[in-house]
């Protein structure tokens, strides 16, 4: 009798040991579960994909391996709530996906006042009854629909991040016979964190791409306010210009030419600003438009520039900028006043002759009590003016910059404006394989040699205006 009693007790011994081992192995496994559909919800919100596609991740980890459907609700600023995703796995009765998306979201007000104490606790059904379902109906026909889900639990949990609630996230079970515990409201209290931070990353990104669109759009805005416009006509003179931008960073920056009337004549300036960008646009227009105005009131190419510096300097920014001012007469046989703060002085080109005009005097913006001098140049008959931006000087080879010395070597033997432009631009773009590094600018003028001709000739990205 003894051994029969100590054999059961050995027996009930191994079954409890058993009993426990299972549910410690069916803890384990359900832990490991857990742990990966929040590694997974984790790797969604770095993948920096778009709302949409965040969300039907989501749905992707949670439905069928926690849930019979799920749906996922975003409150906006004004308290509207818009279901923005919903996931049903197979084996529900028909229409079921259809009449969730058709239903009006049901989200507890606590959740969309969010006074994060009672609106962080979530909504859970352990086992959904009749009058649960009348509670969340919003009419007869939502009841009867409610019913025939046949759900048996459900959880609604607020998607916190940041301090912020962004929306609530709905899980429930219903055919697949599953029903939830307290721990699983417990976990999905969890899993909510990592969906909500998933769900803001992806508005952080979209905010990020909302911003740079917003970026572009300014800086094209600025790019054509700020592009030189075409050349006027000049009688006596035939003039040809050139601008071409780096890239995206330099669209609208660095680099400027511009042709405008005076009292005596016309004005024709050349510059470069420090910067790239919206800041280079700035100055560009900063540097374009004040000496247009000096320019305008004295007919003086120094006196514009000392207006300009002063502008510059009070700035207190290192705002800095380079200048070619010339002012024409429309008689070609009155000399060119020439006025150089901080550029490549003009380069007059005579047959194979190629020599520098003028001196630099110091850069705008950098003293307040700088002095710029003024140099003359009659142009004779077949004669060229050229002025380049560091652009051109600077540009980048395999192994060397263009330097003066190349530029030189294109000048020689030009025999109008048009030409040398084009000279120019080729011999950059086989130099640097057509990839500039900085904003170029050439202006080129002589005297017309057939006053008859006034006329203007506009080429891709190069202009020409003879009078």
């Amino acid at each position: 009798m003894g051994g029969i009693v100590e054999t059961v007790a050995v027996v009930l011994a191994l079954v409890a040991l058993g009993a426990t081992l299972w549910v410690l192995f069916s803890r384990e496994r359900e832990a490991r579960r857990r742990y990966r559909m929040l590694s997974e919800t984790a790797s969604v919100s770095d993948a920096g994909g778009s709302l949409e596609e965040t969300i039907e991740a989501i749905c992707d980890i949670l439905v069928p391996e926690f849930a019979d459907f799920c749906m996922i609700d975003l409150i906006d600023q004004d308290g509207e709530v818009t279901r923005a995703g919903l996931r049903v796995s197979p084996g529900g009765k028909p229409g079921v996906e259809e009449g969730l998306a058709a239903r009006q979201p049901s989200i507890p007000e606590r959740m969309i006042e969010g006074d994060h104490g009672a609106s962080l606790t979530p909504r859970f059904y352990e086992r959904i009854t009749d009058r649960d379902l009348r509670e969340l109906a919003t009419s007869p026909e939502d009841l009867e629909f409610l019913r025939n889900l046949g759900s048996r639990s459900a959880i609604t949990v607020a998607l916190n991040a940041r301090g912020k609630i962004t929306g609530t996230l709905t899980l429930a079970v219903a055919w697949s016979g599953r029903r939830y515990r307290r721990e699983d409201a417990h976990f999905a209290w969890v899993l909510s964190g990592r969906v909500a931070l998933a769900l803001d990353n992806c508005g952080l990104f979209a905010d990020l791409e909302k911003a740079e669109r917003a970026r572009a759009e300014i800086a094209d805005t600025l790019q054509r306010g700020l592009l030189p416009p075409p050349l006027p006509n000049i009688p006596g003179w035939s003039l040809a210009a050139m601008y071409r931008p780096a890239g995206i960073e330099n669209e609208v920056g660095g680099d400027f030419y511009d042709v405008f009337r005076v009292a005596e004549g016309w004005m024709l300036v050349i510059g470069d600003v420090t910067g790239q960008g919206a800041r280079a646009a700035s100055l560009t227009a900063i540097a374009r438009y004040t000496l247009r105005t000096a320019a305008a009131l004295t007919g003086d190419p120094v006196l514009a520039l000392e207006t300009l510096n002063r502008a510059l300097f009070a700035r207190g920014d290192s705002s800095l900028c380079t200048v070619v001012a010339l002012s024409l007469s429309e008689d070609p046989a009155e000399p060119i006043r020439i006025a150089i703060a901080g550029h490549p002085p003009p380069i007059l080109v005579d047959g194979d002759s190629v020599t520098e005009i003028g001196r630099a005097d110091p850069v705008l913006g950098a003293f307040a009590d700088g002095h710029w001098t003024l140099a003359r140049c009659s142009l004779e008959a077949g004669q060229q003016l050229v002025i380049v931006t560091d652009g051109v000087l600077e540009a980048q080879g395999a192994d060397e910059r263009f330097g003066v010395d190349r530029l030189r070597s294109e000048l020689r033997g030009a025999t109008d404006p048009a030409q040398i432009l084009q000279r120019v631009e080729g011999s950059l773009q086989a130099f640097t394989d057509g990839a500039l590094e900085d904003d170029m600018a050439v202006l080129a003028l002589t005297a017309a040699a057939d006053a008859s001709r006034n006329r203007v000739v506009t080429m891709p990205d190069l202009e020409v205006a003879n009078g």
